[in-house]
């Protein structure tokens, strides 16, 4: 593995094909009487040029990302608080959504080989790797248990498919979703977005089961969310942070800075909120935005 600290890192000079130029930007986040509230914006990947995206929270409060290196994207992980990041990955190809495994040491990702194969595969911290589910081209995925990983499968239409990793049964629960898929806190339910309506929903799914539920619409035309653990849900569209607790809400709620308002130098930062990721102590968000030109 290679460390690079923020006062030797120097830009990469090219970007990934198709991908959009994005940034990953962290905040603390804090509940104040009057809602949520953000502050300390820390841009963790430095203006890089090209794709920086997919972030992650690991366990200990670690941040995995993909990040554009040499044009293409390999997997990194980011020390908030040492301000430093760790690339993960050198592969010829490019690796996508990089997730924490649950009973296992290291990570999963989706690799996107040079010959159009793209599948998910684990990442050892012992430096193995090897392909998870040969069978299925999926985009994204999240962990239900050790043995039940809930994947958004590319197709026309995409499907929400739970593989059981020991048995290599695929079981199709719907078609037509978002690409976020999230383990609910403190529940034994997966989230995902719904897009089978006008309005989209964000559902909740039992993996085991299969019993499905109706939490929320979704902000118009938003498809990336994130749970904090205290069961709060956050969205993002345009320049503007959300945040809805299911149990208490009855719509969307906008999610202020310290100052308690939105300045136009901060929403200049959050220009084109998509991707969102929470640390498992609820007091850290990332957020990836497009970057500056």
């Amino acid at each position: 593995m290679r460390t690079i600290i923020v006062f030797i890192f120097s830009l990469m000079a090219f970007a990934v094909a198709a991908q959009p130029n994005t940034e990953i930007y962290t905040y603390d986040l804090s509940l104040s009487d009057s809602g949520y509230v953000i502050q300390n914006p820390v841009n963790i990947t430095y203006q890089n040029p090209g794709y920086d995206n997919q972030p992650h929270f690991k366990p200990d409060g670690t941040l995995y990302y993909v990040t554009t290196i040499d044009g293409q994207t390999e997997v990194a992980q980011a020390e908030l608080n040492e301000y430093s990041w760790t690339q993960l990955t050198y592969t010829p190809d490019s690796e996508y959504s990089p997730t924490p495994m649950l009973g296992r040491d290291g990570f999963s990702a989706i690799k996107l080989e040079t010959d159009g194969t793209q599948l998910l595969w684990q990442f050892l911290d012992s430096g193995e790797s090897s392909v998870l589910i040969d069978s299925l081209k999926i985009g994204y995925h999240c962990w239900y248990n050790e043995d039940v990983v809930v994947a958004f499968v590319l197709g026309e239409p995409s499907t929400l498919q739970v593989c059981h990793l020991k048995t290599g049964e695929n079981i199709i629960h719907q078609k037509n979703i978002g690409r976020s898929l999230d383990k609910m806190p403190n529940k034994p339910l997966i989230s995902y977005v719904s897009k089978e309506n006008e309005d989209w929903e964000i559902k909740s799914l039992h993996p085991i089961t299969g019993a499905t539920a109706v939490v929320a619409k979704t902000l118009p035309g938003s498809e990336d969310l994130a749970w904090s653990s205290n069961g709060s849900v956050f969205m993002g569209k345009g320049s503007v942070l959300y945040s809805f607790t299911p149990e208490k809400d009855s719509d969307w709620k906008k999610v202020h800075f310290k100052d308690n308002s939105f300045s136009k130098s901060q929403s200049k930062i959050l220009n084109g909120i998509t991707r969102l990721a929470i640390n498992p102590q609820g007091n850290k968000i990332a957020i990836v935005v497009n970057q500056a030109p």
